[in-house]
């Protein structure tokens, strides 16, 4: 698995691909991982969780050495560079029957530069932005069609597309949690690192309910983490937590969710967990709106353009309107019923898909 995380790229790549990797070692395959060695990288969480993981350097001339913003994480790294640095740590001879790319920085060139070391590459996407040289392509958005990479696929390749194919966790294959006619509990999560700083914002905007259990995971590395340290002891009752290895316990145990449009999407689908979102990233926008427009759940729009009222104002209405919450649960859950990971898994080993 060729993946990165960091304080602004966040850690949702990462999270699929230990996903597909524990679906993968379900069926017997080994698996590892090689990441960058960048600020806010999961390589110790990788690691600690058994998966062999290859640290690559990151090259002086590589744009990751600099100060990347949100604007350009989806900017072609120099791919050389790459390929030397898996070079440098793999064992001389190394082959593996696939590598799983995923990564809106790399693309044709590295893949068939990668294809030293296994006669088979998938990539895992979602821009259908550039160029693709890969035998197996996953998008599961609920926008993804196969005439958006038509332009983009060099040769023959096959394609898992749509939310059928979402990379979730074997908690999230249940049964939706029955939507309440009153809200109890919030859970509000913005991703995993939250780089815009909106759990700030969701707090603020959420003060002014009563009666209300919340809990808000912030991200590692929240940049507002003081901020939201002294707003929290306006609510004794409430939680704040930087992270939390029981996440989808609190999603099932939710009844409203508050955060980002990105990797969670898939996971509250599942649940069936009405939600209110904003897009955190450019690359979030155009599913969100495709699954606003569906009834799947409340889009606000981007986060720089949805102040604290604006988000508190539709809070109460979500509130205040359980036909809409029941909606949205109903609609969301009939997308993803959880097994995504094991049909991706299942086609890389030539099993029937089903």
């Amino acid at each position: 698995m060729r993946v990165d995380a960091s304080t602004l790229i966040g850690t949702g790549h990462v999270a699929r691909c230990l996903t597909l990797a524990k679906a993968l070692q379900g069926l017997g395959a080994q698996v590892s991982f090689a990441c960058r060695r960048l600020a806010g990288d999961l390589t110790a969480q990788i690691a600690a969780q058994g998966w062999p993981v290859y640290r690559l350097a990151v090259d002086a001339s590589d744009d990751g050495a600099r100060a990347r913003n949100a604007a350009n994480i989806e900017a072609l790294l120099p791919w050389q560079p790459d390929i030397a640095a898996l070079a440098e740590q793999l064992p001389l001879g190394m082959r593996f029957d696939w590598i799983v790319v995923d990564h809106y920085g790399l693309d044709r060139h590295w893949e068939a530069a990668a294809r030293q070391w296994a006669a088979q590459i998938m990539a895992i996407d979602d821009l259908a932005n550039r160029a693709h040289g890969v035998d197996l392509l996953l998008d599961q958005n609920f926008n993804a069609s196969a005439q958006r990479y038509a332009p983009w696929l060099d040769g023959p390749c096959r394609t898992l597309l749509g939310p059928g194919y979402a990379l979730l966790r074997e908690e999230f294959e249940r049964d939706a949690r029955p939507v309440r006619p009153v809200v109890e509990r919030v859970l509000v999560n913005f991703g995993g690192m939250d780089a815009a700083g909106q759990t700030v914002k969701a707090l603020q905007a959420l003060m002014r309910f009563e009666g209300l259990q919340v809990t808000l995971v912030a991200g590692l590395s929240n940049p507002h983490w003081a901020e939201l340290q002294v707003l929290i002891k306006q609510r004794p009752a409430w939680q704040l937590l930087a992270y939390s290895a029981e996440f989808g316990q609190l999603m099932a145990a939710a009844d409203l969710f508050i955060g980002a449009a990105g990797g969670t999407t898939w996971e509250r689908a599942a649940l069936g967990l009405p939600t209110l979102c904003m897009a955190v990233a450019a690359n979030q926008q155009d599913n969100a709106e495709a699954l606003a427009a569906a009834g799947v759940h409340r889009y606000l729009g981007p986060c720089a353009q949805v102040s604290v009222g604006v988000l508190s104002e539709a809070i109460g209405e979500l509130l205040a309107n359980v036909e809409a919450r029941q909606h949205y649960a109903e609609l969301s859950r009939q997308l993803v019923d959880g097994r995504g990971a094991w049909r991706v898994a299942a086609t890389m080993a030539g099993l029937p898909d089903s």
